[in-house]
């Protein structure tokens, strides 16, 4: 199946499912299911929407990457927990491995964080390069008390936070970890922009702290600031301490 159409057409009829049933249980349009199946693409969130219902790997779906895992599959996945109000709605679904594959590590899945200016929240975008995955260490994950279903990772941009973090360096973000933190490395969107920066607590107020010196502490009320999940690993090295 070489299209993104041909699977999901696949994958609904191995579910026994209509497109307008899909359609209500993803929660989105019968004309989007429709639209899939006629090959127009729609957003990244969707078809995670779509995946989810159809209990395909996202990635799969999308890009034809990797086993379609279906229902009936052997594997034996990592499950999401029942979502609270801390989870954010627009958090990827949970990568499904193989028990075996890799005991050793966990698959974070890479994404680009797309915002829009005066909505709150954030949507990823599923990045292909090195399978879409970064892989992290299963004893930094339990070491740090992280839930991997609420972890990202993402690329650095620009050079704001040299020489501890270059351009193009992985990091990983912990959704559901917003809390504000007097040093603790953030990725926040501000002013419609994501970006990495070092949260800094001076007296009542708090900063936007970069570590390359060419760059000026910003106050964040200097314009809309909302964190998206704290840094919590950088390949090589865990960047928090388990509470």
């Amino acid at each position: 199946m070489k299209t993104l159409a041909e699977r999901l057409t696949w994958a609904r009829e191995n579910k026994g499912l209509t497109q307008a049933a899909l359609a209500k249980l993803s929660g989105v349009t019968q004309s989007t299911i429709g639209n899939l199946e006629s090959g127009l693409r729609q957003t990244a969130r969707k078809i995670l929407d779509i995946a989810a219902v159809l209990d395909v790997d996202p990635m799969w779906l999308a890009n034809g990457q990797g086993d379609a895992r279906a229902s009936g599959s052997s594997a034996t996945p990592i499950e999401k927990p029942t979502p609270t109000d801390a989870i954010s709605p627009f958090a990827p679904a949970p990568l499904r491995i193989q028990v075996g594959e890799d005991p050793d590590s966990i698959p974070i899945r890479r994404v680009t964080i797309a915002l829009q200016a005066g909505i709150t929240g954030f949507e990823t975008i599923p990045e292909l390069d090195d399978g879409g995955v970064l892989y992290m260490p299963r004893s930094d994950i339990e070491a740090m008390g992280l839930q991997p279903h609420a972890l990202i990772a993402v690329r650095v941009k620009g050079d704001s936070m040299e020489p501890m973090m270059l351009e193009g360096d992985s990091i990983v973000i912990n959704t559901l970890d917003k809390q504000p933190a007097h040093k603790g490395i953030f990725a926040v969107n501000f002013k419609a922009q994501s970006c990495v920066k070092q949260l800094v607590q001076r007296g009542e107020e708090w900063y936007l702290h970069s570590m390359n010196a060419d760059h000026k502490m910003v106050n964040v009320r200097s314009g809309d600031c909302e964190i998206i999940g704290r840094v919590v690993y950088q390949p090589g090295r865990r960047l928090v301490k388990r509470n």
